[in-house]
């Protein structure tokens, strides 16, 4: 057992630290309960982000720039209030913080970073290795920085002697669709679910199929040998109420068929439908997983012989939960089906699966 491990399911203890996970379907950060995480793939975003594109023909790189950009610095907004912002802007205050960030970062399996110089106003240099993506982890940097410092920048990436390198530096102000992008960050809803937990460290025991290798900030799923992330839980609602805005209702069902293609995917690989369940429990059993991932508290479930009917609270994102019920419904119908959202309430939504035939 490396050390730092619980030894009641071997789970790193420093990860009980960094995150809680609530009675309400969410995961939050405990410095300030304000901000909400997912534990998703660390290439779900990046994955559903490239379909879209192929999908309507058009970048959205930039839409998801600043989309992370804003959601970083409205999570770290909500740490400070800005009337005492003036208190943590020097350099004997913001050389903690920025290690703090690099500490944030190797946790949540964001990237394993370290400052080469830091100049409190003027820029900075770090080393980066393993990130997830390198627009994701530099719009974060920026939003934190930006947050903190209360002005804006730009970036670059370097690479010198097989090394790569993020710099930021002050810039004259940011792109005009930057002032689009801030998103809601609101307190989700209260709940009275209960997970099972480890007696020691109390992390579910949900993850114990999960593996940190904190120096190098890699999360692994031993389940499929794949990364697992920590990513905030507002930038992506941002990105489809951009593209929503701009290319209409007409890319809702885009973003619905690419998180059921993932999803679909992962049921396969996982072998979820390997064990001997009836197909109520099976709805239950990936029911019940999803406030482990953060994704939000389902509090009641209708099912009958055709249809599937969720109401969720404090939903993550109502279209990829959309997309990831109909791929549930699909494996275990054996049949195509067709889902509606119904957002009813702030934050609460209802998805209905049907067959796709019903539907037509």
């Amino acid at each position: 057992m490396n050390k730092g491990e619980c030894p009641g399911c071997d789970l790193p203890v420093r990860a009980s630290w960094f995150v809680k996970w609530g009675d309400n379907g969410t995961i939050v950060v405990r410095v300030n309960p304000v901000i909400r995480v997912a534990l998703v793939e660390s290439d779900l975003l990046n994955d559903i982000y490239r379909r879209i594109e192929d999908s309507i023909g058009v970048p959205i790189r930039r839409i998801v720039f600043e989309a992370e950009r804003a959601a970083a610095k409205a999570t770290i907004d909500t740490m400070v209030p800005k009337r005492h912002a003036w208190l943590v802007r020097n350099s004997l205050v913001m050389h903690p913080v920025s290690r703090f960030f690099q500490l944030l970062f190797r946790l949540a399996g964001l990237a394993e970073a370290h400052t080469v110089f830091y100049h409190v106003y003027k820029g900075s240099m770090a080393s980066v290795n393993n990130a997830i993506n390198q627009d994701i982890i530099a719009a974060m940097t920026l939003g934190a920085f930006e947050s903190s410092e209360g002005i804006p920048y730009d970036h670059q990436w370097s690479e010198i002697g097989g090394q790569l390198y993020l710099i930021i530096m002050p810039a004259a102000g940011k792109p005009e669709i930057a002032e689009r992008m801030v998103p809601e960050v609101a307190r989700p809803l209260r709940g009275t679910r209960r997970l099972e937990v480890c007696s020691r460290c109390g992390l579910p025991k949900a993850l114990r199929h999960l593996r940190w290798d904190l120096p190098n900030a890699i999360i692994t799923d031993t389940r499929r040998d794949v990364r697992m992330s920590f990513v905030d839980g507002y930038a992506f609602s941002v990105v489809f109420r951009e593209l929503i805005a701009e290319l209409g209702d007409d890319v809702v069902p885009i973003i619905i068929e690419a998180s059921r293609e993932y999803e679909g995917r992962v049921i396969e690989e996982t072998g979820f439908l390997d064990d001997k369940r009836d197909r109520e429990e099976s709805y239950q059993e990936y029911l019940e997983s999803l406030p482990v991932w953060g994704q939000g508290n389902p509090v009641s479930s209708e099912i009958t012989e055709s249809m599937l009917v969720v109401t969720i609270e404090n939903p993550f994102s109502a279209h990829l939960l959309a997309g990831q019920l109909l791929a549930v419904y699909e494996a275990v119908e054996g049949n195509p089906g067709s889902v509606e959202i119904d957002e009813f309430a702030p934050m609460r939504v209802r998805l209905t699966v049907t067959p796709a035939d019903s539907a037509a």
